[in-house]
This record gives structure tokens, sequence and C-alpha cells, in this order.
């Protein structure tokens, strides 16, 4: 019976890092667009910044506070990093598109 061979070590690139958390950043229904997202990888440690666009109305701090969580969460799930802080800074206000009424089947405006 053989011993196992010691364990090889996976790196990450902060590249790759910054991806993975951009993707996760732009998983909430309320965030539209692509994030702009910045980290920084020392070691087992990582800091990340997200600037967002937001869908409103939306409860704005809730919704920071949970992307937050989500995208620490996640990123030490996928990449086994421990992410220190994580920043959102909402950069825009989307309002959210109501559809308005067709043209030609307004009941009101028929053409005679």
């Amino acid at each position: 019976m053989s011993v196992p061979a010691a364990r090889g070590t996976t790196t990450i690139s902060d590249r790759a890092f910054t991806k993975i958390a951009e993707r996760l950043a732009s998983e909430d229904e309320h965030v539209t667009g692509r994030p702009h997202v910045s980290a920084s990888v020392s070691g087992a440690v990582a800091a990340v910044h997200c600037d967002l666009a937001v869908r409103y109305p939306a409860p704005v701090p809730r919704l920071a506070a949970e992307i937050r969580d989500h995208v620490r969460r996640r990123l030490r799930e996928l990449t086994g990093i421990a992410v220190e802080n994580v920043d959102i800074e909402v950069v825009e206000l989307v309002p959210e598109q109501r559809p308005g009424p067709r043209r030609g089947h307004d009941r009101r405006t028929r053409p005679v």
C-alpha cells in the first residue's frame, strides 16, 4: 500500500478571482448591467470592491448587505479564500421599466 503524495496547491489569479466576484455580484435580480468589480488577493485573504447599478425602487441598504454576504460566502466556498472585506457602492439607480400602453391597441383612441 502506498502513501499518498503530499497534495499540491491551487493558485487563483487576481483576475480570475475578480471575474468570479463580478459574476456573483450580478446574480441578484435587482442588479442591472455589468458590475464593475476590483479585488486584491494576498495569500489566503482578499478584499473586494463592487460598483453596482441597481433597479429602483429597491431597499438599497438591505440589498447591499445581502449582496455583500452572498459574495463573501460564495467566494470562500468556490475558491477557499477568506474575503476580509466586501465594499458595495451603488453608483446608479435605474428606474424599473413599466410596460406602457401598446400603440394601436388603446381602446380610447380608435381610428375613425
